[in-house]
Parts: structure tokens; C-alpha cells; sequence
């Protein structure tokens, strides 16, 4: 009997025409989905819409404070005040995404450490916090040396851009379910080390101290983006093989290679990667002083001749190149000794 009277019921709200409201008769939890796609501001307005509307954004899957055409940062001095009541009001519905994208040169730093303690309160899967300056180009949010690191179970994926970083926000010990890592115009001049034992794919692009090397340990990472912006490159723990290949891409801006070279030996990036399976170094096309020549690089070589920088599991090297400069030289004479062979192609 209850099972009809829901039916009756479900029929009743169904719209009765092709004019009908076909948003409205969808469920619950389809509409929270939707209203995550939303900025805030614009999600809080659908309260309006109907009765049934009143309440629905306090329950919606993701926050965006965001610019209203949902991608531009919005000030954050024009949304302090919206978002503080914001999350007063919305109560400890779950999250899947927490995104801030604010502009401005003063940035309460306080305040938004509030903004994301709520979102790990309510179990946000997805952080995204971006902050960008009105009048110059640069991290603008500084986190002040008693800022704690993250510390949550539910964390899969966090994004952070234009943060000055201090010396151990980085160590992800605490999220032990994080799996990517996506940093970008940010400085980590003051951080010593990026830590955590889950992560499997690392972006970064900043700038790193120029007297001392930060450390990355991440012994599970299948894949790495890193570009370093301004000082010396990070000591990157060995990548473990794995029936995955491991895929490492690399910019270094430092055209004497000081930033790179640990000890005046070794590449810091050759030793991290010599378990790679597949292996893509990439420099920045503003870094090479081009020669009227173009190479193309492609052979075999004898595993029992490779150094200890090169993997034992790398079977094919290919190398492609608009021009040559004397980094490029060195590489082919390094190549020349492991008996892969190359050719110039017409130009």
C-alpha cells in the first residue's frame, strides 16, 4: 500500500507536459551533482527557484568560489564575507570538491585556512585553492610558519597555485589517500621537502631555493611533471620499477646545468629515474640556443654496456630536436658511448 501511494505520488510531481519542469522532477541527489558544477553565488541563488529548491544547494557535492563565469578568480575581499556565511549556513554536508579561486595583494591567509579546515571536516576528495596577485605576477598568499600541514583520509586530489610555501606544509604524511599532486607558480624556496608515501602523479612548476635542495619523497609515483622556474633542482628519491612505466617530464631553466648536477657528478634527475620503463626529458625551447641543424635520434643499444644512471629496463631511446646547441652536442657524444646510432635528416 505505502509502495503505491509513492508511485501516485511520483507521478503527481512528474511534469504533465513537454513544458513541464524536467529539472525539478529530477532526484535529489542529481540536482546536488549539478549545483556543484556552479559558482557558489550562482547555487545559493536557485533557493528562489521553488520551495522544493529552499535548501538544496546546502547539500550539493562541490563549492566553487569562483568568478562569475566560473573560471576568472573573484576578489577575495568581495567574497570574505559570502563565504563566511556561506559555510555557516550549509552545515557538514559531505564534499567531493572544494575549489577557491580568489585574487587580490592582501590575502587573509587566516581566513582561507578556515575555508579548507571546514572543507576536510566535511571530507572533500578534491582541493583546488589558487591565488593570484591584482597588480604583479607571483605567489601572493605566504603561509606563516605555524600553518600546519594537511591532515586528511579522504584527500585524493589536491591543486594549489601562488602559494609561498613554509618548510613543512608539504609533507603529506597525514593524507594517506593522496594520489595527485598538481603545483604550480608557486615558491618553495622555504620548503625542504615534499613528502608522501601514496602520491602517484607529481606536477610542479616554481621556484626553489638557490643554495640548498629541497628533497621529493615519493617512492610511489608513477609519473612526474616538473619545471623548475628558479634555483636548484630537488633530490628526487628513486622511482621503484613497476609494471606501470614511469614517465618523467623535465624543464630546467638553468642553461649551465649547475641546478641539476648534484656534487658536480651526477644528474639529480638521471639518478631518480634510472628504474624508469619510459622516459621523456623535455627542455624549454627558450633555454637552447638553436644552430641552422635538426637531428633525429633513434637506436638500440647493449644493456650490459649502460651506466648505473640509465635503466636496465629501458630498451629504446628516441630523441628529437629542432636544433643543436652544446648541451645537445654532449648528449650526443654521451649517446655515442651506449652504440646508439643516429642520423642527420634533410632539413
Amino acid at each position: 500500500m505505502a509502495a503505491g501511494k509513492a508511485r501516485k505520488r511520483a507521478r503527481q510531481a512528474a511534469p504533465a507536459s513537454d513544458g513541464g519542469d524536467r529539472i525539478g522532477a529530477l532526484p535529489d541527489e542529481t540536482l546536488h551533482h549539478v549545483l556543484s558544477f556552479l559558482p557558489a553565488q550562482e547555487a545559493v541563488r536557485t533557493c528562489v527557484l521553488a520551495r522544493r529548491w529552499l535548501h538544496l544547494w546546502k547539500s550539493a557535492t562541490g563549492l566553487r568560489i569562483v568568478g562569475a563565469n566560473g573560471e576568472a578568480p573573484v576578489p577575495f575581499e568581495e567574497v570574505r564575507e559570502f563565504v563566511d556565511s556561506l559555510l555557516l549556513l550549509r552545515g557538514s554536508s559531505p564534499l567531493e570538491t572544494f575549489e577557491l579561486r580568489v585574487a587580490g595583494d592582501d590575502i587573509d591567509v587566516r581566513h582561507v585556512r578556515l575555508w579548507v579546515r571546514y572543507a576536510v571536516q566535511c571530507k572533500v576528495q578534491v582541493l583546488r585553492l589558487s591565488f593570484l596577485g591584482n597588480t604583479h605576477v607571483g605567489p601572493v598568499a605566504r603561509l606563516g610558519p605555524d600553518d600546519p600541514p594537511l591532515t586528511s583520509r579522504h584527500l585524493t586530489k589536491l591543486e594549489l597555485r601562488g602559494l609561498v610555501f613554509n618548510d613543512d606544509f608539504l609533507d603529506f604524511s597525514r593524507c594517506p589517500g593522496l594520489q595527485d599532486l598538481h603545483i604550480q607558480d608557486c615558491s618553495l624556496e622555504h620548503a625542504e621537502r615534499i613528502s608522501s608515501q601514496s602520491l602517484r602523479h607529481l606536477y610542479i612548476r616554481g621556484a626553489f631555493n638557490q643554495s640548498s635542495r629541497a628533497g621529493i619523497l615519493a617512492p610511489n609515483l608513477a609519473s612526474l611533471v616538473l619545471e623548475v622556474t628558479f634555483g636548484m633542482t630537488p633530490v628526487i628519491q628513486k622511482m621503484p620499477f613497476s609494471p606501470a612505466p614511469n614517465y618523467v617530464s623535465y624543464v630546467d631553466c638553468d642553461k649551465s646545468c649547475r641546478g641539476c648536477i648534484r656534487d658536480g657528478s651526477a644528474c639529480v634527475i638521471l639518478c631518480a629515474v634510472s628504474q624508469a620503463e619510459d622516459l621523456v626529458l623535455i627542455a624549454s625551447p627558450d633555454t637552447i640556443h638553436l644552430l641552422e641543424a635538426n637531428v633525429q635520434i633513434k637506436g638500440r643499444f647493449n644493456p650490459k654496456e649502460l651506466p648505473p644512471t640509465i635503466s636496465s629496463h629501458l630498451k629504446e631511446v628516441e630523441i628529437l630536436c629542432g636544433g643543436v646547441d652544446g648541451n645537445v652536442l654532449k648528449v650526443l657524444r654521451f649517446l655515442s658511448k651506449l652504440n646508439i646510432s643516429f642520423s642527420f635528416p634533410p632539413i
